[in-house]
């Protein structure tokens, strides 16, 4: 899933609609969940057994989707319609019984998806939920020196201890967050986790004050930040900024080249903090919806 993702990544760049550290944090955000991640995700594979497409169910009924680049798909329609009879046939099982319509979400840019909803019966559900911001890393020559209140320090997460602080953080900055500190240690297991790139600002007592974890794909040479947090306790003091560059600095030391970041629209701070990096609004991830039942509806 990471090399498709990867694949597709080099060539919609910057209008992209995931990138490889998506799936790490997907798998870590839904292994703990019923239903499990098994029934969540779906893998479509050509003749010779090669990884074409994948979709995954989020609550309540959402579907994220991705189809190799051409010319490995060659009737991006029929792939498309599979994923969403998939998500249609199983949104109950993910979102409950009042679970309302599956939602297809596509990147703007992303225009071979566009056409093949839009020939399904699918229209944009209202303004986008969600945007990416991107930019080349040679901006990070651009940026201020770091500079932090005095007695913090920048440190990577390294011990148990050091963990439950950043839980506690996450959970202040994050109130619907389920995260454990038993969990966090399964997002150190994933496959593009680096320790260089999970950093914290910490307080002199060893307090999270805030906190960034990036995702290299060396394949693209692009880095994501997911998550950034900071606690409600030191809103506006920078230090979301200078988490970020800590992170985004550690990755260009690492062979990054470029970043990704994605924001709720409906979050100013978030979206302030971003463009301040010098990051671009690049692209949306609108979510699609056909309100009539998906099996009736044919391509002609």
């Amino acid at each position: 899933m990471q090399r498709l993702v990867s694949a597709r990544l080099d060539a919609d760049w910057p209008a992209i609609n995931f990138h490889p550290g998506d799936v790490d944090w997907f798998v870590f955000t839904a292994g703990w969940r019923v239903p499990p991640l098994t029934e969540r995700l779906r893998l479509w594979f050509d003749a010779g057994s090669t990884l074409v497409g994948c979709a995954w169910l989020s609550p309540p009924a959402d579907l994220d989707f991705l189809v190799a680049p051409s010319p490995a798909v060659s009737n991006t329609d029929d792939l498309i319609r599979e994923m969403a009879e998939w998500g249609e046939a199983n949104r109950f099982a993910i979102g409950g019984d009042a679970v309302g319509s599956l939602r297809l979400l596509v990147a703007t840019g992303d225009e071979r998806a566009l056409g093949s909803s839009a020939r399904l019966g699918f229209v944009p559900e209202g303004q986008a939920e969600v945007v990416n911001f991107t930019g080349d890393l040679t901006l990070a020559d651009a940026w201020p020196d770091p500079m932090l209140p005095d007695g913090m320090a920048v440190r990577r997460l390294e011990t148990d201890a050091q963990i439950e602080a950043r839980v506690i953080c996450a959970h202040a900055a994050f109130p619907n967050s389920t995260t454990t500190a038993e969990r966090y240690r399964g997002v150190r297991d994933a496959w593009l986790y680096r320790a260089d790139l999970d950093l914290q600002i910490v307080t002199p007592d060893g307090d999270v004050a805030a906190f960034a974890l990036g995702w290299l794909d060396d394949a693209t040479s692009s880095v994501e930040l997911e998550p950034v947090g900071v606690h409600p306790d030191w809103h506006r003091r920078g230090l979301g900024g200078e988490i970020c560059r800590a992170v985004l600095r550690a990755a260009q030391g690492l062979g990054a080249r470029r970043a990704v970041v994605t924001a709720e629209r409906s979050n100013p701070a978030a979206i302030a903090l971003y463009a301040s990096l010098g990051l671009e609004m690049t692209s949306e991830i609108v979510a699609l919806v056909r309100p009539t039942i998906f099996a009736t509806t044919e391509i002609t």
